[in-house]
């Protein structure tokens, strides 16, 4: 969704380009005084309307943080804040405007005079206040570089049914998401390893209906309050919150994972408590190295025991939710 934002310079590389860029142009006249005169005139409005342009581009392919989904202006607001992003953006659409006025106001004088020496101190004047503009804003510009950075990196979320894997770091999510589709999330024996979130996908036709849903991995949670949960688990709330039409919610029994069953069991039941309107399928991952006397459904990545089940599970409840 965000892959063509475009690629954020500071001010010091804009202006920069800007002079390189200027410097190339030339002019054929017989003339010489007129000669001089083109160039300058050239140059100047080369430089400037290449800072302008580029501004005008940053604001423009930076998507209006208030026409996006629920799920994304959240997301922003987790690894970015969304009201610095709106204040980086205020500032460069300024400065935007402001060059622009600056060079709009100087233009006509350059047409005017014939005056090399006037013409060299106008453009001399113009470069060093578009120059100071874009120093002004130089922090800014630094923000949105960051920004688009993250952006870039954010998975493209569908309107489709959606499955959320939550749980416990290490339980096994990822491995989990691997299983069910062709997503190939990180994957490591320490917690915390899922930062970011994977989506993948699975589909199945019964009849003419195909059936799709995305699913999405999401980063471990700890039983805590959300006061003080960090950004990382903040991402995982979110996913539940404004995409989950199922929530697979992972137990480890073994407690390889590193946390006793009971905590695990808590944080269950607050996620069940916060998300009422879900569908809630509860697995115990590991059944190759434990099994307990309990009646959710026992899966194993390594072996592939019961995915096949957790996959008609999916299905079914797709199917009931939309009467199919």
């Amino acid at each position: 969704m965000f892959r063509k934002l475009p690629i954020v310079l500071t001010a010091d590389t804009l202006i920069e380009r800007a002079f390189k860029k200027s410097k190339k142009i030339q002019i054929v006249d017989r003339n010489p005084l007129y000669k001089k005169k083109k160039i300058i005139i050239s140059r100047t409005d080369s430089f400037s309307t290449y800072i302008i342009d580029s501004l005008e581009n940053y604001v423009k392919k930076f998507p209006s943080i208030n026409n996006l989904s629920l799920f994304y202006q959240e997301l922003i607001d987790i690894k970015i804040d969304k009201n610095k992003l709106k204040k980086s953006l205020g500032a460069v659409d300024w400065a935007r405007k402001t060059c622009q006025m600056i060079y709009g106001t100087q233009a006509k004088s350059l047409q005017k005079s014939k005056k090399i020496d006037f013409l060299m101190k106008k453009q001399q004047e113009i470069y060093g206040r578009i120059s100071s503009v874009l120093k002004q804003i130089d922090k800014e510009l630094t923000n949105l570089a960051e920004a688009q950075n993250i952006m870039m990196k954010m998975p493209d979320i569908y309107d489709i049914p959606t499955v959320v894997i939550a749980g416990y770091p290490n339980v096994g999510k990822s491995s989990l998401l691997r299983c069910l589709s062709k997503a190939k999330p990180e994957i490591a024996k320490y917690p915390f390893t899922t930062k970011e979130i994977h989506v993948g996908h699975i589909q199945r036709k019964e009849k003419f209906t195909i059936m799709r849903f995305q699913i999405i991995d999401t980063p471990g949670l700890l039983d805590r309050p959300f006061s003080d949960r960090n950004k990382i688990e903040q991402q995982a709330i979110a996913d539940l919150k404004f995409l989950a039409d199922i929530i697979i919610f992972i137990i480890d029994p073994s407690e390889t994972c590193g946390y006793p069953l009971i905590n695990q069991k808590k944080l269950l039941t607050q996620i069940k408590k916060m998300f009422k309107d879900s569908i809630f399928i509860i697995v115990e991952n590991k059944a190759d190295f434990k099994k307990t006397t309990s009646n959710y459904l026992k899966v194993s990545c390594e072996t592939k025991q019961g995915i096949d089940q957790l996959i008609d599970e999916l299905f079914n409840n797709y199917k009931e939710k939309n009467k199919i």
